[in-house]
């Protein structure tokens, strides 16, 4: 995940599409074949179209279209009920970086073989649609419970301390911590890492002024409006948070990052369901 000062569901597809790299040649497949039924290329120049197309889209496309995404949240997050993470602006997440890929993708081989946009933008389109169709099925259905857990136990970390003033003088209050441990019906141990799912309270809800890593990590990740998921690779009685704060010189910023607070998560409880 990016390291940034605010996050939009675009971060998240961003970091989900290089998670799952390996489609591209999948992607590169299809439209290869597409591209010679639709446009009657030859097999070696619709590979080559195919090849360069996916390699801008994926390098440059969807990088591109992760930062273009914020002008449409300027305009929508206005209108929709729950602003960033509404579900219609990850619908239209989904829409518009495919559909500005594509067009990435399409200039570009028409740049090389000459070729016009309209038979151009269908044939890459469908190939482009495999992969943020996946991608879109893979977000929604990780967090859906496998049929093999029978039991889940949960473990509760308290903070100390969980109040701050940030340095932009306005509060921060860390509720509370989580993670969960997933049994099979053998009783046996389901998860490869532990979400540690940390819950805050904070004055100005719309901004990102902070940061939580694991104390001994380099990166944070991204941060939710109300929430902070960390990956345990294992399980433990005290976990150390590092309370990672934006500079306040305007030439600085998250680019040298103010170290504050190190927040001590005592196991205080744990539930069975």
């Amino acid at each position: 995940m990016i390291s940034l000062n605010m996050v939009w569901p675009a971060i998240y597809v961003y970091d989900e599409i290089w998670r799952f790299w390996f489609l591209v040649f999948v992607t590169i497949i299809i439209e290869t074949f597409t591209i010679m039924a639709m446009l009657k290329y030859s097999l070696q120049k619709s590979l080559i179209a195919s090849i360069v197309g996916n390699l801008v889209s994926g390098l440059i496309g969807t990088f591109v279209m992760m930062w273009a995404m914020l002008f449409w949240h300027l305009i929508a997050d206005n209108f929709v009920p729950h602003a960033t993470f509404d579900i219609i602006n990850w619908v239209a997440t989904y829409v518009l970086m495919c559909l500005g890929s594509v067009l990435i993708e399409t200039f570009t081989i028409k740049l090389i073989f000459k070729e016009t946009i309209k038979k151009l933008f269908i044939p890459l389109l469908i190939g482009n649609l495999l992969t943020y169709g996946f991608i879109a099925y893979s977000m929604m259905t990780s967090s859906d419970k496998d049929e093999n857990i029978k039991r889940t136990e949960y473990i509760f970390y308290s903070p100390t301390p969980n109040n701050f003033i940030l340095l932009d003088s306005t509060k921060l209050q860390i509720v509370t911590a989580k993670t969960e441990v997933l049994y099979d019906e053998k009783d046996s141990v389901l998860n490869t890492t532990y979400p540690l799912k940390i819950h805050f309270k904070k004055e100005k809800p719309d901004n990102f002024q902070f940061e939580l890593r694991l104390s001994g990590e380099e990166d944070a990740g991204g941060i939710e409006v109300d929430k902070k998921i960390i990956q345990l690779d294992k399980l433990s009685d005290t976990v150390n948070i590092v309370l990672e704060q934006k500079n306040p010189d305007p030439n600085k910023g998250w680019t040298a990052p103010i170290i504050t607070d190190t927040i001590k998560f005592v196991k205080s409880q744990v539930k069975q369901k």
